[in-house]
C-alpha cells in the first residue's frame, strides 16, 4: 500500500473553467497538482496562485492533447521525477460549431483526440500504477449532453461525450474492488470559458440564469461522488431530471424535443 504523506492530482484543461475549479478544490484539500493545458502562461498563473494560497506543489505541463504522443510524454516526464498520480481528472475539451461537413477535418480530428482518445490513453498509462498501490481516483468529465438524442449541430460533440460516459462505466467495472474509483461527471450548463473558446457551440444558446452552475460547485460534486465510488455524477436537481427524462423517452420523441 502507498504510504506517501502527500497525494497528487493530475488535471487536464486546468487553466480555466471546471479544470481550474478542480485544481483550486484539490489544492484546498492539500493535494499537490500536475496541471496540463495548451497555454503555458495561464497555467503558470494558476499554479503560482495555488502554491502561494495553499502551500502545495504545483507542476505545470503545457501540452496539446490533440497530439497523440502527449499522454506518453506526460507519463514519462512524471515518472522521471518520481511523481505518482493519485487522482486523474480528464477535463480538457472544446466544442466545434457548425455542421460536420462545413468544418475542416483537422478540427474534428483534434476533437476526437482531446475528448476521446486522450482520456482513454491517460487512463491506460496511469491506472496500472494506481492498481499497484491499491488506491486511485479517476474523474472523466463528460456532459449532460451524453444523455440527449443525437441531432443536427451536435454531430460530434454529443456522441464523443456519450462515448466518454460509456468508457467510464466500463473502466469502473474492470477496476471494481481494487481500490480505484472511476466516476463520469455529466454537468449541465456551467460557467466556464468553454463557450467563448468554442466561438459559439451547441451549448452556447441563451438559457435562464438559474440553469447555470458554478464551476466550483460542479468540481466539489464530482470529488464527493468519486470518493463514494459513484459511477456517475450529475450535479443539480434539474440536470438529474433531464437525464432521467431522456433515459425513459422513446428516441423519436426525444429527437423531437431537442429539435433534431
Amino acid at each position: 500500500m502507498d504510504d506517501r504523506a502527500r497525494k497528487t492530482a493530475l488535471i487536464t484543461g486546468a487553466s480555466s473553467g471546471i479544470g481550474r475549479a478542480f485544481a483550486e478544490e484539490y489544492a484546498r484539500r492539500g493535494l499537490d497538482l500536475v496541471l496540463v493545458a495548451r497555454r503555458a502562461a495561464p497555467l503558470q498563473d494558476v499554479a503560482e496562485m495555488l502554491r502561494k494560497r495553499n502551500g502545495i506543489a504545483a507542476h505545470v505541463f503545457p501540452a496539446d492533447l490533440a497530439d497523440p504522443a502527449t499522454p506518453d510524454h506526460l507519463f514519462d516526464h512524471l515518472s522521471a521525477q518520481n511523481l505518482e498520480v493519485d487522482v486523474l481528472v480528464n477535463n480538457a475539451g472544446f466544442g466545434v460549431p457548425g455542421n460536420l461537413i462545413d468544418v475542416d477535418w483537422s478540427r474534428h480530428k483534434d476533437t476526437i483526440e482531446v475528448m476521446a482518445a486522450a482520456p482513454v490513453h491517460l487512463c491506460h498509462v496511469f491506472a496500472p500504477r494506481m492498481l499497484s498501490r491499491g488506491s486511485g481516483r479517476v474523474i472523466n468529465v463528460s456532459s449532460l449532453s451524453a444523455y440527449l438524442p443525437p441531432h443536427a449541430g451536435g454531430t460530434l460533440y454529443y456522441p464523443v461525450k456519450s462515448y466518454l460516459l460509456q468508457f467510464s462505466l466500463a473502466l469502473r467495472a474492470e477496476l471494481k474492488g481494487q481500490g480505484v474509483h472511476v466516476t463520469a461527471l455529466c454537468p449541465g450548463f456551467t460557467h466556464t470559458g468553454f463557450q467563448a473558446a468554442a466561438g459559439g457551440t451547441v451549448e452556447s444558446v441563451a438559457v435562464p440564469k438559474w440553469l447555470w452552475s458554478a464551476s466550483s460547485d460542479v468540481a466539489r460534486a464530482a470529488m464527493g461522488a468519486v470518493e463514494k465510488n459513484k459511477p456517475v455524477c450529475i450535479p443539480g436537481a434539474f440536470n438529474k431530471t433531464v437525464a432521467a427524462f431522456f433515459k425513459i423517452t422513446p428516441a423519436p420523441l426525444g429527437r423531437f424535443f431537442v429539435g433534431g
